[in-house]
């Protein structure tokens, strides 16, 4: 991350009851940053999708994840969620009954507010990192 202004990171474990605790703890940082209840409902939205898919696919490599949640100097909140588990997930093009829905509602989201969304791999787990960076200023049409 570059410029970073704001950062806050916390490890979470990588079981479904633990996905409460990540939004909360998300709530919590970004309210005492003084974001916009939007903001907030949308960035632990996203951590929410991020944390139950490392539960769901990616537990069995990684026990914990890490949430890293910062804002940088060119006005943007960057959310990370990594893990240890080297699969790269995909959004699907369409949510489906077999599931698909937490990338695609993240996609969505990201979209919606002229967001980046990107993947790497986390060199020092072997797994890797979602990098989600949301505008913190209005953007044109």
């Amino acid at each position: 991350m570059s410029s970073t202004v704001m950062r806050h990171d916390f490890q979470v474990i990588s079981e479904a009851e633990y996905v409460p605790l990540a939004r909360r703890e998300t709530a919590k940082v970004l309210a005492h940053w003084g974001m916009s209840e939007e903001v907030v409902g949308t960035a632990c939205l996203i951590i929410s999708e991020l944390v139950t898919n490392v539960v769901r696919h990616a537990a069995v490599l990684s026990p914990t994840a890490t949430v890293t949640l910062a804002v940088e100097e060119q006005a943007a909140l960057v959310l990370v969620v990594a893990d240890a588990h080297p699969l790269k997930p995909k959004p699907l093009p369409a949510a489906h009954d077999l599931g698909g829905r937490g990338l695609f509602l993240v996609d969505a989201l990201v979209r919606e507010v002229h967001g980046r969304a990107e993947v790497l791999p986390e060199t020092t787990t072997g797994g890797k990192r979602i990098i989600i960076r949301l505008p913190l200023a209005p953007v044109a049409a």
